[in-house]
């Protein structure tokens, strides 16, 4: 009875899906509320960013990429395109910011961006509302009936 019931759960928890769901859930979130966090507070963003000898509007675009992105990855739709934007960021923020501190000043920033990357590369799964990869075949804007890729990441 008992050795059922395990095998029952490893059948469920082995789904990819759902592993995707979670990490673009807390991931989405992460970024939600830190861009959140940035656009109430703009102009000491914007500031900020001038002492790493960005121009303000950068602090802007990096506020609302964050919010709009970080929504985009919980709700499912463009992961791959935030992800990589995502992935990105995180790269350059460790290195302008946290890479004075050591590797503890970094951790937080290479975890969100290996994240990042990582949903880049394998995309939205099967729970997300509006998926721009094939399941079938990975493409973009793929037609599954037919197997035709538009594109192909």
């Amino acid at each position: 009875m008992l050795i059922d019931t395990l095998n029952g759960a490893g059948r469920f928890f082995y789904k990819r899906s759902f592993g995707l769901l979670l990490i673009r859930l807390v991931v989405g979130l992460i970024f939600l509320v830190h861009g959140w966090d940035k656009v109430e507070n703009i102009s000491q963003v914007a500031v900020f960013f001038g002492t790493l000898g960005f121009w303000p509007w950068v602090a802007y675009f990096i506020g609302w990429l964050e919010v709009i992105g970080g929504l985009a990855l919980i709700l499912g739709i463009a992961t791959r395109a935030f992800g990589v934007l995502f992935g990105i960021e995180m790269i350059v923020a460790a290195a302008l910011v946290g890479a004075a501190h050591g590797f503890s000043g970094i951790e937080f920033e290479l975890l969100l961006a290996a994240a990042s990357f990582g949903l880049a590369l394998i995309g939205s799964g099967k729970y997300s509302v509006y998926k721009m990869e094939c399941q079938n075949c990975g493409g973009v804007f793929c037609n599954a009936e037919t197997g035709v890729c538009v594109a192909v990441p």
